[in-house]
């Protein structure tokens, strides 16, 4: 199965780095000299806001907006106390630093003596409308894909320190359908008969060096899944994100359930090797039960992933889950080919700018995915996602899926996950906002022999 990975990484590479060729001498060729010294840091800075806006992890855009706000704060203090400010430089300040708190402009301007930072509540109300049209070799449906609202509100008790919690709906009603339709893959969302469930909450702390929080929320291993996780209808079943067909929650790679996060910056790099603070992240679980397995827990589970990003915007990622399982004998973890621990491992790289975007993901999986049928195996997995602006707002889009039991693994069949993607998007507001079309190109194998064919798929995203 090996030589036929190769040979999709070869052919969706090719074009893409052509591409990515072209748009850069593009730019060498301009009429118009370039400083490169001076444009690389916004065009980076906003390409990177960008990127996390359009990823699923509505924690990883707040934490970039709460650090930028905690950064201004500390410069304008820096400025205060390094020299004398005269009155219209001082109310300036004053003025720049009162405009966030969430109290009437005539209160400000009353009390225009009070201190540059005070506690303060904020709170926002978010959710996406994701509808889609899908067309398979067993019919066709209209129905939702991954609708969610959520709440979040937070406590700055210091300048660069809040207390937050959050809540988020997914909203499953028409999708159902849509996974009869669309067995071989996992769609992340509710189980089959949760037409409203919770997709995520919990409640933590968060500084510019440290964030801390429990209860149910996108895992340690999503940091680096995420760098693939970008199709919009099809994607994350090759390195088990959303295994056995679940959000991943219970074995904690997904959506994680019952847990308890720690993520620590560092910034003890060298600045000449032009890399950005990197993060170490953990989480801790216990006692969830084993995804179809009934009647069965795994024991203590950790979490562990470290991202470290270049100033050019290339990033690179290793992350780690493991889910103990003592009850090895217990006939129904036997009878699901479940061997050992759950044990997912999971390696990623991605390179973008504001033209192209290219990540690949590999995973070694054992005792953490499962065939079509729900039987559990060892083996190899694999995803490839990248994009290219074609003009304007429009952007082509593909990549693969790719998930392989090792030879060995009898228990699983003949199953065997492959598929590619092609796709076009027209961006209405970043990615925040999109119209696509994207064909799933499928050759993936069922535990049983049976092929499930090519999906079509037209959608709409409007994020609020």
């Amino acid at each position: 199965m090996l030589p036929r990975l190769y040979l999709l990484i070869v052919l969706y590479l090719s074009p893409v780095l052509a591409w990515a060729e072209a748009a850069g001498d593009a730019v060498d060729n301009a009429d118009t000299p370039v400083n490169v010294a001076d444009q690389p840091a916004a065009e980076q800075e906003e390409t990177r806001r960008q990127v996390a806006s359009e990823g699923e992890d509505p924690q990883a855009q707040t934490t970039i907006e709460r650090q930028e706000k905690a950064e201004e704060l500390a410069e304008q203090e820096d400025e205060k106390k390094q020299a004398p400010v005269d009155g219209a430089r001082l109310e300036k300040a004053r003025e720049a630093v009162l405009a966030e708190e969430d109290e009437p402009r005539s209160e400000r301007e009353k009390k225009v003596e009070k201190a540059i930072f005070k506690p303060s509540l904020e709170g926002k109300i978010y959710g996406s409308i994701r509808l889609h049209y899908r067309s398979t070799d067993q019919g066709s449906i209209f129905g939702d894909a991954g609708s969610r609202l959520g709440a979040e509100g937070g406590w700055r008790t210091r300048p660069d320190a809040w207390l937050y919690a959050r809540i988020e709906a997914g909203f499953n009603v028409l999708d159902e359908l849509d996974q009869l339709l669309s067995p071989g893959g996992s769609s992340g969302e509710g189980e089959q008969g949760d037409s409203v469930f919770t997709r995520l909450y919990s409640i933590g702390i968060e500084t510019p060096g440290l964030v801390a929080s429990v209860g149910k929320n996108w895992s340690t291993y999503y940091r680096v899944a995420n760098f693939t996780d970008r199709f919009d209808s099809a994607g994350s079943d090759g390195v088990g994100t959303f295994n056995a067909s679940t959000d991943g929650g219970a074995t904690g790679t997904g959506r994680a359930d019952g847990v308890f996060q720690s993520r620590a910056y560092m910034d003890f790099l060298p600045e000449s090797w032009n890399v950005e603070p990197f993060n170490l992240n953990v989480q801790l679980q216990s006692g969830q039960p084993i995804p179809r397995v009934e009647g069965v827990k795994y024991q203590n589970a950790i979490g562990l992933s470290t991202v470290l990003e270049l100033s050019d915007d290339f990033t690179f990622g290793i992350a780690y889950n493991l889910a103990q399982i003592d009850d090895l004998d217990n006939p129904a973890v036997q009878a699901a080919g479940i061997k050992g621990d759950a044990k997912a491992l999971l390696f990623g790289t991605r390179w973008f700018d504001e033209q192209w975007y290219l990540a690949l993901t590999v995973a070694r999986l054992e005792n953490h995915e499962t065939t079509d049928k729900g039987t559990y195996f060892l083996g190899w997995g694999s995803e490839l996602y990248a994009r290219y602006r074609l003009i304007n707002s429009y952007w082509l889009v593909t990549g693969y899926n790719w998930l392989s039991p090792d030879k060995d693994e009898t228990q699983a069949g003949q199953y065997e996950l492959l598929y590619g993607v092609v796709g076009l998007r027209y961006s209405i507001d970043d990615f925040k906002r999109l119209a696509y079309a994207e064909w799933r190109l499928d050759s993936t194998i069922g535990e049983d022999g049976e092929a499930l064919g090519n999906i079509f798929t037209i959608g709409l995203r409007w994020d609020f």
